[in-house]
């Protein structure tokens, strides 16, 4: 039977969790499921237990990485070019799907035949289900572009059901991106052009699991991270002017993303290094003279204050919100009811 929905899972190493990920896929109602998992490499017997899996229900496949190339964007596109079903899902190895998802989403698509994909929220929880309340994906309608060039996460890897031929059509996951790979492939399909939609339902269907122990303001301005930060952020400024979609509140948006990252190296003193990425990126996105020179004298005022809260940081905080370097309301979407 051909499987109506590929569900796309890259892994390497991570058998036990693995393991609840696709016990999770096997027990969906709907039957007409693949769940492609690809290997990006593992030696603690996940590619056995996987094997193990596939023998025995054949809608399970195991693909192995070959290439030279590694790392979670080549999986999930090694899976998405084996994918045999009409929609795809990528579900990472260690979230879940909570029950009836596959059944209420496939469903949605086939009654909404002009949809590119539809992005419903997503549970976060930490160790069991339940832990956590949060929910990805609350916002109201609104400019979605805006809100990514903003760096916020408005919808996660999860969310989406996509339509297989849009998201091939549209390039997959850019391999050449080593974080925030979700954030440049959710503004491509913006900018694609595909109709798409946000479910709005009181529960979520898929768990996310997060490891809040990893995260640190530290980790997020490490060189390196940050470099891969200016790739994204030109790849995305790229991808909305090709479309012919760069208003100024969104040039606004991805600004003021610089900024940030000039302001936390002003606050730990790092003062050359701060106006170095705010020119440099000003000059990138063509920002307007009178903000580049306002943005040098506030990283100015930041180095001052460091990363306490006196005046010269509220100075910086005013500034922000006169050039609205924060979300703004709703402006452009008109939510299509389902």
């Amino acid at each position: 039977m051909t499987p109506v929905v590929s569900i796309i899972t890259p892994t390497k190493d991570r058998r036990e969790l693995l393991r609840l990920t696709m016990d999770s896929v096997s027990a969906q109602g709907c039957g007409a499921w693949e769940h492609v998992i690809v290997d990006d490499g593992s030696t603690d017997g996940t590619i056995e237990e996987v094997t193990r899996r596939a023998v025995a229900d054949p809608r399970v496949r195991l693909i192995r990485r070959q290439s030279e190339k590694s790392g979670a964007n080549v999986c999930r596109n090694l899976g998405l070019a084996a994918a045999m079903g009409e929609f795809v899902i990528f579900l990472d190895s260690d979230d879940l799907l909570r029950a009836g998802c596959l059944e209420n989403r496939t469903t949605l698509m086939r009654r909404n035949p002009d949809l590119a994909f539809a992005v419903y929220p997503a549970g976060v929880f930490m160790e069991t289900l339940g832990d956590l309340t949060r929910l990805f994906h609350p916002m109201g309608p609104g400019d979605d572009l805006v809100r990514f060039l903003s760096h916020e996460c408005v919808w996660e890897i999860t969310g989406p059901i996509w339509r297989r031929d849009y998201l091939q059509r549209i390039g997959g996951f850019n391999e050449t991106v080593r974080s925030m790979q979700d954030m440049e492939l959710h503004v491509r399909a913006i900018c694609g052009g595909g109709p798409y939609i946000f479910v709005r339902q009181v529960d979520h269907d898929i768990a996310w699991r997060r490891d809040f122990s990893r995260i640190s303001v530290r980790y997020i301005y490490e060189p390196e991270v940050m470099q891969a930060a200016v790739k994204v952020r030109s790849l995305m400024y790229d991808a909305v002017t090709r479309a012919g979609l760069l208003s100024w509140s969104r040039l606004r948006a991805l600004v003021g993303l610089c900024f940030e990252a000039a302001e936390f190296l002003a606050q730990v003193k790092r003062l050359d290094l701060a106006r170095q990425v705010w020119n440099s990126e000003c000059r990138r996105y063509k920002a307007p003279l009178h903000l580049r020179f306002a943005g040098n004298l506030m990283l100015v005022l930041a180095r001052i204050d460091g990363r306490s809260e006196g005046l010269c940081a509220r100075i910086v905080n005013k500034w922000k919100g006169w050039v609205r370097f924060r979300q703004e309301p709703a402006l452009l979407k008109d939510e299509k009811q389902v």
